[in-house]
């Protein structure tokens, strides 16, 4: 009798602790002495550096993961901590334009500016999907491409003094290479280049094709000026708001102190191209999206803003385009600060986390743990990721964790939950990033 009495026992604590494991229910805490307790904490209050935002929204594309599976990851960590915190913000710069011409435009000619000799101009077919099938341009034989000086009197298009258009004078390419050398070099484009030579001095320039092109059919020629004094850069956010209707951007370029007006376009990750307005707040530039276009298509992949600027330095004309990377993204979900901790023999077993979650989908939290050494020093223990599908009526999802590893460290308190990440599967989206999330205490 007596052991049907503990057996008995033991079952009740075993149904509450997996109440607890699966359903996050509250229980009294238990003593140390025993085996498992559960314990209710409070994240910390969010950083003037994390990203936390509990106003909630529903995701207004369709999403692209909608795996109803639980999942959940443990990765052992080694070593004194080190805080990686996500990069919020995209910097790039460019010494190369790039322009978008047809078969047609290059056969009449093209307007190239050049800062520098030696420049090297690429040709690239591109497809098209206008017509409703795949249509890829042919590739361009380099030795069927003309590049001549354009006089100040003569417009890119124009005709040169004799008939063909194309000046028959010294020539001022140094080499060319095919699309069979380039896809050799690992570029698989059916791309074509040339070298300018050293004799090819700044100022405009007029490219043309003498291989008949389908006229209709897209180009892509970028002009490179490696090691140019002249870099355009740009700083933009990675993240930005679905429902935003401008993007901020710094735009420079080095060894100027110019004005100027950039153009901008907004590319999707479907491949629909929009122009922006830019408009000039301060030191910073605005782009604004046209009225009823949205900043993404698709929840896969990222978009994308191609901006380029011409102007004159030192009585050379320069041209850059640089483009910024971004995800758009909806804030779909936030954390409730109140976590219930499962504790096994002293150390942290899991931390059970309820969300508000605007509408059913895939959502995923991450985070790293860390103790104490005998220096007082935070040192990495495991980083945990987990992942579920979570609707408004069940936004419960737990990270587990590992006290075999916590105890085999040889760590002592506290015990802290670090990089807390809420990602949106659906959107692919990071919705939440806080630093010092949780402090682990019994």
């Amino acid at each position: 009798m007596h052991t049907l009495s503990k057996l008995a026992s033991i079952l009740a604590l075993s149904g509450l602790l997996a109440a607890c494991q699966d359903e996050a229910t509250p229980i009294d805490p238990k003593t140390n002495a025993s085996p498992m307790y559960a314990k209710g904490l409070t994240l910390a209050a969010p950083s003037n550096t994390d990203l936390v935002d509990s106003n909630i929204a529903s995701p207004t594309l369709a999403p692209i993961n909608t795996s109803t599976d639980y999942i959940s990851f443990i990765t052992p960590l080694y070593g004194e901590y080190q805080a990686s915190a996500p990069q919020l913000e995209q910097a790039s710069q460019s010494d190369e334009y790039w322009v978008n011409v047809t078969g047609a435009q290059l056969n009449a000619g093209v307007g190239l500016t050049m800062s520098q000799a030696s420049s090297l101009v690429r040709i690239a077919p591109r497809g098209d999907t206008s017509s409703g099938a795949l249509m890829h341009a042919e590739a361009i034989a380099p030795e069927r491409v003309q590049i001549q000086r354009v006089s100040p009197n003569q417009s890119a298009q124009g005709k040169a003094a004799n008939s063909s258009g194309i000046n028959t004078n010294e020539s001022l390419v140094k080499s060319m290479a095919n699309a069979d050398a380039l896809a050799s070099a690992g570029l698989t484009d059916d791309s074509s280049a040339l070298q300018m030579s050293a004799k090819a001095t700044p100022g405009q320039y007029r490219l043309q094709v003498s291989q008949p092109l389908t006229p209709n059919a897209n180009y892509l020629v970028n002009v490179k000026e490696k090691g140019s004094p002249y870099q355009l850069s740009v700083k933009a956010s990675s993240a930005i708001a679905a429902d935003a209707q401008t993007l901020g951007l710094e735009l420079a370029l080095s060894q100027s102190d110019n004005t100027f007006v950039p153009q901008a376009t907004l590319k999707q990750a479907d491949g629909d191209m929009r122009p922006l307005l830019m408009v000039k707040q301060g030191e910073a530039w605005q782009a604004v999206l046209p009225t009823g276009v949205a900043l993404s298509s698709s929840n896969a992949g990222f978009s994308e803003v191609e901006i380029t600027v011409q102007t004159q330095v030192d009585g050379r004309p320069v041209q850059r385009t640089v483009k910024s990377v971004f995800k758009s993204y909806v804030n779909s979900a936030s954390i409730k600060p109140e976590v219930l901790t499962v504790w096994d023999k002293g150390l942290p077993n899991q931390i059970n986390f309820e969300l508000s979650v605007a509408e059913a989908g895939r959502f995923g939290l991450s985070g790293t743990l860390t103790g104490t050494n005998a220096e007082g020093q935070k040192v990495a223990i495991l980083r945990t990721q987990a992942a579920n599908w979570l609707t408004p009526e069940s936004p419960k999802l737990k990270l587990m964790l590992d006290p075999k590893l916590i105890q085999a460290s040889g760590l002592q308190p506290p015990f802290e939950l670090n990089e807390l990440e809420l990602q949106d599967q659906g959107q692919m989206a990071r919705l939440s990033y806080q630093a010092k999330a949780l402090t682990l205490s019994r």
